[in-house]
């Protein structure tokens, strides 16, 4: 006698629900499977038009259990705040210190002044999404690793090869020899530049690099130069004695680049094998 294997759909929706943020329900979190304490991992997409992998993800929340958040609202990279009459817009990950936040608000507002309501609005929604997020990933008391899902378009703006965005182990080669302070290390291996790994703990910066993975080690002075504090997630993961991965590949953008899912798909699975082995360390190295 065959017993069928259950509806992968049917899963899906019994793991999946949607989370309103409560100080304005058209922003929300999708929330796939659930944080545990037994949890090694939880996974976060901030940004919502940066989704290559998004249903491979999915398939292995089903499949290995964990979570995975995903930060929605209209489709965008950047979250609006609705403060009658205005609209603020925010970099959804850079919400997660208090001097992140400001920068992010003043980054992409510039014509916002810093000492009126809507101003001080912004930064007390941007520090309630922020805690909702946390939450949903397990919260920093029974959280292992946060491993964040991130695509980025083909080069970087600069590199005389019409290249977009700032994201690339070639131009983080380029920030660490200007001397950015918020990066200890790049490894470039093999494979593209868009496709790599940025990591807070040595350990793993080193396992990646021996594996052949383009990685970027963040410097841990980001948790005391206030300088270097951005607001992302691996700053305040690391503020928070987090293991931090981020799981970047290319995406293609205005038919711009490809779609790097076969390559994100492998660093995601690396990665996840590591984190589900007998070792409880989450040693990458083994």
């Amino acid at each position: 006698m065959s017993v069928n294997k259950p509806n992968v759909n049917f899963i899906f929706l019994l793991l999946s629900q949607i989370i309103l943020f409560p100080a304005q329900p058209n922003i929300k979190l999708e929330v796939i499977g659930q944080a545990s304490t037994n949890s090694n991992f939880a996974l976060f997409a901030p940004h919502e038009n940066e989704n290559v992998a998004n249903d491979y993800v999915i398939q292995q929340i089903i499949e290995r259990s964990g979570v995975f958040v995903i930060l929605r609202q209209d489709g965008k990279r950047l979250i609006r705040f609705d403060i009658k009459p205005f609209e603020v817009e925010i970099d959804p990950n850079r919400i997660f210190t208090e001097s992140g936040r400001r920068k992010n608000i003043i980054k992409h507002n510039p014509t916002l002044r810093t000492n009126t309501y809507v101003f001080h609005r912004a930064m007390r929604l941007s520090a309630a999404l922020a805690k909702l997020i946390i939450s949903k990933l397990g919260g920093t008391e029974s959280s292992r690793a946060w491993l964040a899902i991130h695509n980025n378009t083909q080069g970087y703006s600069g590199d005389n090869k019409q290249g977009m965005g700032n994201i690339s182990i070639l131009q983080y080669q380029q920030k660490l020899a200007d001397g950015a302070a918020f990066i200890m290390a790049v490894s470039q291996q093999y494979g593209d530049e868009d496709d790599l790994f940025f990591v807070t703990e040595h350990q793993d910066f080193n396992a990646l690099q021996q594996s052949g993975w383009n990685t970027v080690l963040q410097h841990p002075r980001v948790v005391t130069d206030p300088a270097q504090d951005d607001g992302s997630l691996s700053v305040y993961a690391q503020k928070s004695g987090i293991r931090y991965i981020n799981i970047e590949a290319e995406r293609s953008t205005d038919n711009f680049g490809e779609n790097h899912l076969a390559e994100q798909q492998q660093m995601l699975d690396y990665v996840l094998n590591r984190l589900l082995s007998k070792n409880t360390n989450i040693n990458l190295s083994d």
